[in-house]
């Protein structure tokens, strides 16, 4: 029980001494605070680092993420069309009219100036600011059931931003 009153004479002691020195001060305890174990705690704030006004900030390029299968469904008529994939996935869908991407992660509809025809052989959809330009390898491509397979080249881009994105991926097109 004496342990108990050493300790609870120790805290007075330091919470006065405390109050004893914001009394002496101006008013604040601002590099250290008592808790109320006792111990004393740095509150101090590290200083707001600022950015200089001259530095620009990076605006990434254009992406394209994967569309899911229920996206497909939900939002392109059934109907023979193509595809760009890259490692399985499917980034860009296009039907006969219509044609679906996620630039930047935002589900949009592209445009095709142009028939189905055409299309096996590429060109560049858009959809507001957001254009997408297939350029498929030269050569037949490799035929996999009713679907032709072709490498491609896809360009990404968004207008009013600097930069674009190039990747290879492949052109799938078939019924």
């Amino acid at each position: 029980m004496n342990d108990n009153r050493h300790v609870t004479a120790r805290n007075w002691m330091i919470a006065a001494g405390a109050l004893a020195l914001g009394a002496c001060g101006d008013g604040q305890l601002s590099e250290t605070e008592v808790t109320t174990n006792g111990m004393a705690e740095d509150t101090a704030e590290a200083p707001q680092l600022l950015t200089p006004v001259d530095t620009v900030p990076e605006v990434a390029a254009p992406e394209l993420a994967p569309i899911s299968y229920a996206d497909i469904e939900a939002e392109l008529e059934a109907g023979a069309g193509c595809s760009v994939e890259d490692d399985g996935k499917a980034l860009l869908v296009a039907v006969e009219g219509d044609a679906i991407a996620l630039p930047n992660g935002t589900l949009r509809h592209f445009e095709f100036d142009g028939d189905l025809d055409a299309m096996w052989d590429g060109g560049t959809f858009t959809a507001g600011v957001f254009s997408i330009t297939v350029t498929p390898g030269e050569g037949e491509g490799e035929q996999i059931e009713e679907v032709r397979v072709k490498p491609a080249t896809v360009v990404i881009r968004e207008e009013g931003q600097d930069g674009e994105t190039e990747m290879r991926a492949e052109w799938h097109c078939g019924s």
